[in-house]
C-alpha cells in the first residue's frame, strides 16, 4: 500500500457486489485525489454511462491525501458524478467531518455504481463497505436520518439525502452532520449529486473510524503544520475571518456593487446591511468549525419559524435567498436556507429558480392560476412555500424542479434571455456585467457557472472592471489550476484565499505525507491536466463548445441601473474574442476543445486518443 493512501472501494448497489483494492501510482501521484480522482474514475467508465439518473452513472465519493492527517484544514471530501443538471461531469466539495472519518476508516474512496431495488445506505467502517437495508430511513429529513444513524453507530460521520434527493430534484444536495454542535453541518451543494444518490435508493452514506493513515515523514509534516498554522494566526484576515465567515462579503459585494439583487437585474441591495456578516453577529449563538481547522468560520443563527430553529448561513446562501430574493433580515435569509436544508436542497440553484419565476410572473409570462401562488419579491412565507413545492415535486414545484434551464425552454416568450444559468448550472453570487474576468470564470467554469473554480472579481476590481485583457485571462486560468487543485489535496481552499497562505507549504505536506517529493509546480500540472480531462468529458459526452461558453443575454443587454457601475454590460463581441484567447492560451482549438496535443503534454494519451481517435 502507497504510503498516505489508504484504500479504494468499489461498490454495485444492483448486485450488492463490494470489492476493496489498494490504489495504484497512476491514480495517486497522477490525479492526487479528491476531484482528481473523481474526474478520472468517471471518464473511465464514460462508455457505460447513460445520463445522471440512470444506474450506470457512478457515483465517486474521494477524500484527499492531505485529509485526516495532522495538518490544518484537512477535512474535504468531493462527491462526483455525471451530473442530472448538467449532462456533464460535476462535482461539489463539502467539509465537516465525512472526510475525515472515511480516511480513518481506512477508505479514501468509494466508486458506486447501479442502483439498489429498495433504500440503502452504506457504513465504510475498519478498511470495509457494507450495504444495509434503508427502508426505515427513507421519506425522512437529513436531521432525522443523522439522528437515528448517530444513535446507531457512535461517533461517525454521515452524509445523508432528504425528500428532495429522493424525488430527483435536479439541483438536490447532500447534507453532513447535521445538529451536532461539535461538528460542523455542511452541504455538497452543487451539481445535483444528492438527486443521483436518490436515483440510486442510496439514503445516507456512515464513515466511522479511529485508525491514523500512515504518512512517509511525520517529522517533516508536523513542520509544515507548525508553518501553516504560523502564517494562519499572523494573518491580518485571522480574526475578521473567525469573526463573520464568509458572511462579510454581503456587505463587500453590496459596496463593490455586484450583489446578485432581484434575479441579477441590480447590484445593490437596499437591506444588505440586514442579512451581511454585522446582522449575523446580533443573532449568533456558536461557531462551529471542519475537522481539522483552527477557524470556526460556520455561524450558526437562531429563528423562529413553527418554533425555533438554527441553522449556519454562508455568503452565497444570504446573497441568493437573500437581496436575490428581496428577503430584507437575517432571520428571514436563515428560515429559507434551513427548509433548504431540510429537503436536501442547494441554495444558489434553489435562490436562481424562484428569483426566475416571480420575474417571469412579473413579466405577465406565467399566471398565478399555473404558479398556484402569487409570488413576490421580499415575501419570506410564500418563497417558504414554494421551497416545499420544489422538494415535494407539488403543482408547479414539478417544473421548477428541473432548474432554471429546463423552466425556460418549457415557458418560452424569451425567458432564456434572464434565465441565469451556464450549460444548465444556475450562476452563484456575483453580478458579473461589470466585472469581465469573474465573466469569464463563470463562462468557461468546467461544470457550469460556479464561483468556486475561479473567483476573479477581485482582479477586476485591481485592475479594471471592463477590460478584455489577456491578463485577465492568464489570471482566470491560474486561479482555475490553483483553486481546484486544493479540492483534489482534501483541504480548505479559504486559508489561502482569505488568509493568503504561501502555496507551497502544501507541496511540503504532500511530500511528507506520501514520501514522493513534489514542488507545489508539479501539483499544478496535476491540477490542470484534471481541468483538461473535465473539458475533454465535456466535448465527448455533449460536444460542448464555444456556443456553449457563453452567458445569458441579462449580460450583454441589461445594463446595471444604478450605481457608480450604472450603464455596464458586456461587450459580446469582445467577450468572445476574450473566450478565443482564453482556449488559445490554454492549447485549446477555436471551438474550446482541447488539442490532441496539449493533451499528450498533459499526459493524457488515452483521453486524446478517445476524443480524436488513434494519431
Amino acid at each position: 500500500m502507497l504510503l498516505g493512501y489508504n484504500k479504494l472501494s468499489y461498490v454495485d448497489l444492483h448486485s450488492g457486489k463490494v470489492e476493496v483494492k489498494d490504489v495504484d501510482e497512476k491514480l495517486a501521484y497522477g490525479f492526487i485525489g479528491g476531484r482528481g480522482w473523481a474526474a478520472y474514475i468517471l471518464f473511465k467508465e464514460l462508455d457505460n454511462i447513460v445520463d445522471g439518473f440512470h444506474p450506470s452513472n457512478v457515483l465517486v465519493v474521494a477524500t484527499g491525501p492531505l485529509t485526516a492527517v495532522q495538518f490544518q484544514s484537512g477535512g474535504k471530501t468531493t462527491f462526483a458524478a455525471i451530473s442530472p443538471q448538467t449532462g456533464i461531469y460535476g462535482d461539489s466539495n463539502v467539509g465537516g467531518f465525512f472526510g475525515y472519518k472515511m480516511r480513518k476508516a481506512g477508505i479514501d474512496a468509494l466508486m458506486i455504481k447501479g442502483a439498489s431495488p429498495h433504500p440503502v445506505y452504506l457504513l465504510v467502517a475498519d478498511g470495509k463497505v457494507e450495504i444495509h437495508d434503508a427502508e426505515k430511513l427513507w421519506g425522512l429529513n437529513s436531521q432525522e436520518t443523522d439522528a437515528k444513524l448517530l444513535n446507531e453507530y457512535g461517533d461517525c460521520s454521515v452524509a445523508s439525502i432528504g425528500m428532495a434527493g429522493e424525488k430527483l430534484v435536479k439541483f438536490a444536495c447532500i447534507n453532513v452532520d447535521w445538529s451536532r454542535k461539535g461538528m460542523r453541518h455542511a452541504q455538497a451543494g452543487r451539481t445535483g449529486i444528492g438527486a443521483v444518490m436518490g436515483s440510486k435508493k442510496l439514503k445516507a452514506i456512515v464513515a466511522m473510524g479511529d485508525k491514523d493513515v500512515k504518512v512517509a515523514d511525520e517529522e517533516r509534516l508536523k513542520e509544515a503544520a507548525k508553518k501553516l498554522q504560523k502564517m494562519v494566526r499572523e494573518s491580518p484576515n485571522y480574526e475578521a475571518w473567525r469573526r463573520y465567515g464568509t458572511l462579510a462579503t454581503i456587505e463587500w459585494s453590496n459596496k463593490a456593487e455586484c450583489l446578485p439583487t432581484y434575479n441579477f437585474q441590480k447590484t445593490v441591495f437596499e437591506y444588505a446591511d440586514n442579512i451581511g456578516g454585522s446582522a449575523m453577529e446580533k443573532v449568533k449563538v456558536f461557531t462551529r468549525a471542519c475537522s481539522n481547522c483552527i477557524i470556526p468560520c460556520e455561524h450558526v443563527v437562531r429563528f423562529k419559524l413553527n418554533g425555533e430553529g438554527e441553522v449556519g448561513i454562508e455568503y452565497e446562501t444570504a446573497a441568493m435567498l437573500g437581496s436575490n430574493l428581496g428577503l430584507k433580515s437575517i432571520e428571514e435569509v436563515a428560515k429559507a436556507n434551513y427548509l433548504c436544508d431540510y429537503y436536501g436542497l442547494d441554495t444558489i440553484s434553489t435562490g436562481s429558480v424562484l428569483a426566475f419565476v416571480i420575474e417571469c410572473y412579473q413579466r405577465g409570462l406565467i399566471t398565478e392560476k399555473e404558479l398556484g401562488l402569487t409570488p413576490k419579491w421580499g415575501d419570506v412565507n410564500t418563497i417558504c412555500e414554494m421551497i416545499r413545492m420544489i422538494a415535494k415535486r407539488e403543482g408547479f414545484g414539478d417544473l421548477m424542479a428541473e432548474g432554471v434551464k429546463t423552466l425556460a425552454e418549457r415557458i418560452g416568450k424569451g425567458s432564456d434571455a434572464f434565465a441565469m444559468h451556464v450549460k444548465g448550472l444556475e450562476i452563484s453570487a456575483y453580478d458579473h456585467r461589470a466585472a469581465t474576468a469573474m465573466a469569464l470564470s463563470y463562462a468557461t467554469c468546467d461544470i457550469g457557472a460556479h464561483h468556486n473554480r475561479s473567483w476573479a472579481i477581485t482582479y477586476d476590481l485591481e485592475v479594471g472592471r471592463n477590460s478584455y485583457t489577456e491578463d485577465k485571462v492568464r489570471k482566470v486560468i491560474y486561479l482555475q489550476h490553483i483553486r481546484p487543485l486544493f479540492d483534489m489535496l482534501g483541504v480548505c481552499r479559504f486559508y489561502w484565499v482569505e488568509l493568503g497562505i504561501d502555496p507551497n507549504v502544501y507541496a511540503e505536506a504532500y511530500s511528507a505525507v506520501t514520501g514522493k517529493e513534489f514542488t507545489f509546480d508539479d501539483l499544478l500540472f496535476r491540477s490542470e491536466k484534471v481541468w483538461n480531462l473535465t473539458r475533454a468529458i465535456a466535448v465527448i459526452r455533449k460536444g460542448i463548445s464555444i456556443k456553449d461558453d457563453l452567458l445569458p443575454e441579462r449580460d450583454f443587454s441589461d445594463p446595471v441601473p444604478e450605481g457608480r457601475t450604472k450603464g455596464a454590460k458586456l461587450d459580446k463581441d469582445k467577450f468572445i474574442e476574450m473566450l478565443k484567447t482564453y482556449y488559445a492560451v490554454r492549447g485549446w482549438d477555436e471551438l474550446g476543445r482541447p488539442t490532441y496535443e496539449k493533451l499528450v503534454k498533459l499526459d493524457l494519451e488515452e483521453v486524446a486518443r478517445k476524443l480524436y481517435g488513434a494519431s
